[in-house]
């Protein structure tokens, strides 16, 4: 590599997602502690799960649906029996979820949500009343999954191997954004306490998608707000709302000219390299001697302002910069390297994972080639599994994992119906009241058993408000009446 070359650091916008999905779930203590699904039901557990019975809060209500995924999954004979509640359906069984899965947390509880009409059943069959949810703790369900649904999505439609570029990351943070910005405003007329709990996670996880955010106008020429208007759905129309100020706007189409610049350049080098081919179009010579030359940089200038001042399209970016190259060629070989920058690194650390079954100490012999080929056979055949292969898949994954992939792969279950956060509804008891008066809700959730979340950056990072111009309208609080 040259000593020249820079190199931009591009952070994963999946794990991003993830840290902010986090630091929501460490604020209500509903992050799983255990690395991997507990399989064993034990005394000291059974004791635990009654005790944990009378609590409201919603740390407590992921502990219910918890015990009793290890409790139906721990015994033969429990899972036969949930398994016959079900009828002739397709079989499912209640999810554990784990600290070292993605949206584990959001799977559990929509797959406990559609399977909720069977617990009932089941835990009077083997007199576990502690183990019910009552309609109060399914409300804080739906509060979770309504939360937690975009976190969820994004995440699922990110760690696709194609498709996923960096002109993808202002409009996902933005509906990040605009989905916590709507849940705080809804929640801050709530008095209930795991209402008030809830409020303070979305705030800390609102903060920590603003840490990162705010890092992507120090990223080296500004290449998401490049990518962003190489995407023809965006192009500069994107930055004309209320969101972004005149400043941003100007650095941006700056930024993207001064891009152009080193193409037009390259493209001008290849011109003359190249052998003329007017001769062969019907232009005499007499004609190309007397055609008037023209200024790369105003063609490149013509060409950028053509391209971004015009009507957006509903077009992917790669099928229009191939459609529209002989139009554009300056933007086009300006998208054709800049497009190629991903968003995410999932699809990579995914070869990654599968590549450690080729390259094997025992094969520590494989050439180049050879390990090129089988990836690609594995790619033509591993990442496209048949139907019928699905019982040798039962040999290698555990029961639990084919259940978690089951679920994940349900991005739009029909059987699974969210009520959103509700504006109307609020029913607060007199000790609620007592505690609400008492002081700040910061008083009553205790973090210091909390495990750490890791940092987005060094300790000398500055952490500042969002590069966006937050113009937007706040609903005022005085607009509300409060009960």
């Amino acid at each position: 590599m040259p000593e020249d070359t820079i190199l931009i650091r591009v952070p994963c916008l999946a794990h991003v997602i993830q840290l902010s999905l986090n630091e929501l779930l460490g604020h209500i203590k509903a992050c799983p502690l255990n690395e991997s699904t507990e399989t064993r039901w034990t005394e000291q557990r059974s004791q635990s799960a009654r005790a944990n019975a009378t609590k409201q809060d919603i740390a407590s209500t992921l502990s219910k649906i918890r015990n009793l995924a290890i409790y139906v999954n721990a015994s033969p004979q429990r899972r036969e029996t949930f398994y016959n509640l079900q009828g002739e359906t397709t079989k499912l069984m209640p999810l554990q979820d784990v600290k070292t899965r993605w949206n584990s947390t959001f799977l559990m509880l929509r797959g406990a949500k559609r399977l909720r009409s069977l617990f009932q059943p089941f835990c009077d069959e083997y007199e576990r009343p502690d183990l019910v949810l009552d309609d109060e703790e399914w409300r804080q369900v739906d509060y979770l999954l309504f939360i937690t649904q975009p976190f969820f999505d994004f995440t699922v439609e990110l760690s696709k191997t194609r498709d996923a570029t960096t002109h993808h990351v202002f409009l996902i943070c933005n509906k990040l954004f605009e989905h916590l910005e709507l849940s705080i405003t809804q929640l801050t007329r709530k008095k209930t306490l795991w209402k008030r709990q809830m409020l303070q996670a979305l705030q800390a996880a609102r903060k920590k998608l603003d840490e990162y955010y705010s890092e992507t106008d120090n990223v080296r020429g500004h290449l998401y707000a490049i990518t962003t208007m190489l995407a023809p759905a965006n192009k500069f129309q994107f930055f004309q709302t209320d969101d972004w100020d005149d400043r941003w706007r100007t650095t941006y189409r700056k930024s993207i000219e001064e891009h152009l610049t080193v193409y037009k350049e390259r493209l001008a080098q290849q011109s003359i390299s190249t052998p003329s081919l007017s001769l062969g179009r019907g232009i005499s010579r007499l004609d190309s001697m007397v055609k008037p030359k023209r200024p790369r940089s105003t063609i490149a200038g013509d060409e950028l302002s053509q391209y971004l001042d015009s009507p957006t399209i509903d077009m992917a970016p790669l099928m229009f910069w191939r459609e529209n190259a002989h139009r554009f060629p300056t933007l086009a070989a300006l998208a054709r390297d800049i497009l190629s920058i991903p968003a995410t690194g999932a699809g990579v650390e995914r070869l990654f994972n599968t590549a450690r079954d080729i390259c094997h100490y025992r094969r520590g012999r494989l050439s180049a080639t050879t390990i090129q080929e089988l990836m690609m056979f594995l790619c033509i055949s591993k990442f496209e599994i048949e139907e019928e292969q699905a019982a040798f898949l039962q040999e290698i994954f555990t029961r639990d994992e084919i259940e978690a992939a089951k679920e994940e792969k349900e991005t739009t279950p029909d059987t699974v119906s969210v009520d959103p956060i509700s504006d109307t509804e609020e029913e607060q008891t007199q000790e609620e009241e007592e505690v609400q008066g008492r002081g700040d809700i910061q008083g009553i959730i205790d973090h210091d058993a909390d495990p750490p979340l890791p940092s987005c950056e060094e300790e000398s990072t500055q952490i500042r408000a969002s590069v966006r111009a937050r113009k937007r309208i706040r609903r005022d609080e005085d607009l509300y009446k409060y009960y």
